[in-house]
């Protein structure tokens, strides 16, 4: 089958072009001013993923054959790939973060731990990454709940290595949202 560049050149430019995978934004937020990034510290997410969909497939045995029918929606982890600063602002507030979740070094937690009576709140948070056009608008939003840190990656240190430091931030979250645009009004539950 034969085809013309120029075809497919003019397919694309009526699409507005192509999304591009270095025009994002992501902003991450806590619960309070102390496990969120700083509106300055989310410009050093250096890289991440948006979500995947995924329907988890469920097996019903009739007759000695298995047939598939759709079952609940599943979440993967949310990885995010920070720059390293040298005051370790980000790390820092992410250890800390972890630490709230997981009680004091020795074992104990404080007694109003996720307490609404005694005002105290889980320590989940929220996540936005949003699509840029080339242009700087915003095309598509996606935005995870109940999110909190899993893990925080080793940073290796190494005598030969001049490169700047980074380290991943692995996220569970209970669901995310999508929408496009710029209003939060567009965004629908599990799209």
């Amino acid at each position: 089958m034969a085809f013309k560049v120029t075809d497919f050149k003019s397919n694309l430019a009526a699409q507005s072009g192509s999304a591009r995978p270095s025009l994002y934004k992501v902003d991450i937020n806590g619960k309070n001013l102390t496990s969120s990034f700083r509106a300055d510290e989310n410009i050093l997410v250096k890289a991440t993923s948006i979500p995947a969909g995924n329907i988890a497939p469920l097996a019903v045995n009739y007759a000695g054959r298995a047939y598939k029918w759709n079952g609940f929606r599943t979440y993967d982890t949310w990885t995010v790939t920070v720059i390293n600063d040298e005051s370790f602002s980000i790390r820092n507030r992410i250890m800390n973060w972890m630490r709230n979740l997981s009680g004091q070094f020795n074992g104990e937690r404080n007694a109003g731990y996720g307490d609404p009576l005694l005002g105290t709140q889980w320590f989940d948070g929220d996540a936005t990454v949003t699509q840029l056009s080339t242009s700087g608008g915003e095309l598509q939003k996606y935005k995870f709940h109940y999110l909190w840190p899993t893990e925080i990656a080793g940073i290796p240190v190494d005598w030969s290595s001049d490169a700047i430091q980074e380290y991943t931030i692995t996220w569970a979250y209970d669901y995310w949202r999508h929408g496009s645009g710029s209003s939060s009004s567009d965004v629908t539950p599990g799209s």
